[in-house]
């Protein structure tokens, strides 16, 4: 296959395959590229290399394979929690980094990259970074027990207190406003220990 046949092939310019061939990466066979060992070397240095693709014999009739409707299954569905597609991560990095990275560069940016993904997942592992999300629901549930009891404070005390501030000065009216507010307080933290202990 000649230079210009192998440049369509790979969807670059002559020129590109021109640079292939100056860094060694093309196979020749005289004046024709060895497409086999060619797309081996390309596959090995340049990570991207198109495929032949072979037409596929047989008439044109009947039903088309690829009009299928997506319909509406539960896998359809995005996940709002689904990591960032690769393209999103490519597009964040060019922009941070910029695209004048040489081919090293770009290498040791990507061992550096899967070196930091390694150390995460062994933290997470190891319990030295916790989910976040798992934190944040026991935090609500907290934070929803809590509010509870505090929102019934008024109606549990209310009656008592009210006499005690038309019988009372202020002083005792806030020694026993704090008091109830203690009691709350130590109920929740005993289910608090409880729970733990239970789990």
């Amino acid at each position: 296959m000649n230079q210009s046949d192998f440049a369509k092939l790979h969807g670059v310019s002559r020129k590109t395959v021109t640079m292939w061939k100056a860094r060694g990466w093309l196979m020749l066979d005289g004046d024709d590229i060895d497409v086999d060992a060619s797309n081996a070397n390309l596959e090995r240095y340049r990570k991207t290399v198109t495929q032949i693709e072979k037409k596929a014999t047989g008439n044109k009739q009947g039903n088309k394979t690829g009009n299928r409707s997506a319909g509406n299954k539960s896998g359809n569905k995005k996940d709002k929690d689904s990591p960032e597609p690769a393209t999103k991560v490519i597009e964040r990095l060019i922009a941070e980094n910029g695209v004048t990275m040489t081919r090293d560069e770009a290498l040791t940016m990507k061992e550096n990259f899967l070196a930091l993904l390694t150390q995460l997942e062994y933290d997470i592992k190891s319990g030295q970074v916790l989910p976040y999300k798992d934190m944040i629901e026991a935090v609500g549930k907290e934070y929803s027990r809590m509010r509870t009891r505090l929102i019934a404070i008024a109606p549990e005390h209310g009656p008592r207190l009210r006499v005690l501030a038309s019988t009372t000065n202020d002083a005792e009216f806030v020694q026993a406003l704090q008091e109830v507010v203690y009691e709350a307080m130590e109920e929740l933290s005993l289910d608090a220990d409880n729970n733990r202990g239970e789990n």
